[in-house]
Parts: structure tokens; C-alpha cells; sequence
């Protein structure tokens, strides 16, 4: 004979559950979900946001439709969520720098406070960013670069695609930690700084790892260190930047985030879906191929990232002087 399970043990495995097949889950998600970019189709986000929306369906058992609302450094597509019900079906991914270093960031212009119109939910994947040189550079090592640049009356060029961009604020960190001196050259993106570097018309820019990768590996410019805390399994003999200047690890890091007003329920729902997903072997594949790194999703975690972040980032856009010019 059968007895039923009393109400505590019930909850004494809901933990254990939320590690079970989707179908032993409750599903809060009632329709269509929509996921928000706020940046153009073929990039790093939005490939992040089409590889976990062609998989969570399956977990979730409602389509997930990825909506491109681009503008604004990412803020259009933000806006777009900050605006709708905070129901849990609409969310976004959104960019460190729109939430940790855009609001520190004199001269810009947001149509939202992400503070106030956002809720954080947790992160999902990161970009690396590596430290390149023209291809006949004077040095080969960041040691080197830096033992380059301390000689008296040295100003190496270093290109960025706009005030504020992440390679602009990485290497005006590196600066101010090596005690070097850079004249920064801006580009509008970051297609045209690539160029001119493998020209050698400039001497450094930080690059994402998918941008730079395939001119690395055929010469047009060199890799001097990855700024990863260890080094990258795609340049695997590549240094990290914290072999020589400890603590500099950086690059572009993208969460999901919600409406404010959105729920702990949601919330933890919405984390534990994510934590899912990224371990899907498929979806380990296909991040791996696109040059995405797969985050840890947690909210605290998270949430303490984005903190941490801008008061780092305070700190270099002031020193440097760093504004946007409208």
C-alpha cells in the first residue's frame, strides 16, 4: 500500500528537483517568451542570445523568440524591457557595459536608469579580450611593451571604436597600471582600428577574441596577452595580462536581465533555467565555436559583478579623463 508523502518531505526534495528533467518542473512560463538584444544580428550578443533561445524551448516548453532592437549602445532593446509587464516573459541580455560602466560615465546619454528600470537576473556568457600589436612591433611580450613604453619621450598610438568602448577603457587601465603613457586614437567601431593596425598605422588595440583570432593566427598582427585570469583554451600559449600587471582581467560580459518590479520567483526561476541550458553539451558546442564563454549563472553573484565593476571602471574613466563627446 501506498502512503502519501508528507508535506515536509515534499519540500525537503524540491532542491534536488530543480537538477531533474524539465518536465518534472513546474512551469510558471505560460506563452511566447521574448528575448531582447540590443545590438545587431551576426555579433558576439546576439549569437549568445539564438544559441541558449534555440535550446531553453525544450526546457521550458514554450518558444523563445530572440527580438533585435538595436540603438543606443544597447540601450534601445533595454528600454524596450524596462517599458514591458514584469511578467518574466520578456527579458534581455544586456552588457557590462550598460549596466556597470554606462552609469559612471560622463557625457552619455541613457534612456533608462538601469538601476532603477532593470532587474538583474544573473549572467551567461563573456567575451575575451586579447592585446594586439602591429605585426612589426618593437616588442613581443607585454614585459617587453611596457619596458618600450617606459623609455623617456615613448607615446605608443592605441586605437578604440569610441569613448568609453571596452577596448578603449582596457587599455587606459593597463596604462595607468603599467605607468605608461598612450595617445588614443578613436574609430568609429572597431573594424577600421583592426585595419589600421595590421597597417601599422597604430601601434595596440584590445580586441575581442572572435575579431582578432583569425588575423593572429595568419600573422597580420601580433597577440601580446590575453586578459583572462587563465589563459584561453582558443590560444592556449598566448600569456595572460596578469602575468605581468596582477589583477588586469577584463573583457566584455553579458547577463540576462528583467523588467524591475520582476519577482524572486522569477528571478531564481529564470537562473536555474539558465544554469540548465549552459550545460547542455549542444549548446557547450556551439558557444565554444562561436568564441563565447559560458558564465556561471548566479544572482549574487551577478549583481556583486556589476557593483565591482563600476567602481573599477569609475576609477580609470576618471583618471583618464574618459567622456563622451555627443
Amino acid at each position: 500500500m501506498r502512503h502519501p508523502v508528507p508535506r515536509r518531505s515534499l519540500l525537503a526534495v524540491t532542491i534536488p528537483l530543480l537538477a531533474a528533467p524539465a518536465m518534472l518542473r513546474a512551469q510558471p512560463v505560460t506563452r511566447e517568451v521574448r528575448l531582447v538584444v540590443g545590438f545587431s544580428a551576426g555579433g558576439s550578443v546576439d549569437a549568445l542570445a539564438r544559441i541558449v533561445a534555440q535550446h531553453l524551448p525544450s526546457q521550458i516548453g514554450r518558444p523563445v523568440v530572440v527580438e533585435n532592437r538595436t540603438g543606443a549602445g544597447g540601450f534601445i532593446g533595454l528600454q524596450a524591457v524596462a517599458n514591458a509587464p514584469p511578467d518574466g516573459h520578456v527579458l534581455a541580455i544586456a552588457s557590462g557595459f550598460n549596466l556597470a560602466v554606462s552609469p559612471v560615465l560622463p557625457g552619455i546619454t541613457m534612456p533608462i536608469n538601469p538601476d532603477r528600470d532593470l532587474t538583474p537576473i544573473c549572467g551567461v556568457g563573456r567575451g575575451a579580450m586579447v592585446l594586439c600589436a602591429r605585426p612589426n612591433a618593437p616588442f613581443a611580450t607585454m614585459a617587453e611593451l611596457v619596458a618600450h613604453a617606459s623609455r623617456p619621450g615613448t607615446r605608443l598610438t592605441c586605437g578604440h571604436g569610441g569613448a568609453g568602448s571596452s577596448p578603449h577603457l582596457m587599455a587606459a587601465r593597463m596604462a595607468q597600471q603599467a605607468g605608461i603613457n598612450l595617445d588614443f586614437v578613436a574609430y568609429r567601431g572597431g573594424a577600421p582600428a583592426l585595419l589600421d593596425l595590421m597597417a601599422g598605422r597604430i601601434d595596440l588595440y584590445f580586441a575581442l577574441l572572435p575579431e582578432a583570432l583569425q588575423h593572429i593566427r595568419a600573422g597580420g598582427m601580433r597577440g601580446l596577452a590575453v586578459a583572462t585570469a587563465a589563459p584561453h583554451p582558443t590560444l592556449p600559449d598566448l600569456p595572460t595580462m596578469t602575468s605581468t600587471l596582477p589583477g588586469l582581467v577584463g573583457g566584455s560580459w553579458w547577463g540576462l536581465a528583467g523588467p524591475a518590479g520582476l519577482s524572486p520567483e522569477w528571478v531564481s526561476y529564470w537562473t536555474r533555467e539558465m544554469q540548465t541550458v549552459l550545460e547542455t553539451p549542444a549548446v557547450k558546442e556551439r558557444l565554444a565555436t562561436s568564441l563565447i564563454d559560458r558564465d556561471t549563472p548566479d544572482t549574487a553573484a551577478y549583481r556583486q559583478e556589476i557593483v565591482t565593476e563600476r567602481r573599477i571602471w569609475a576609477e580609470v574613466i576618471t583618471k583618464a579623463g574618459i567622456r563622451v563627446e555627443s
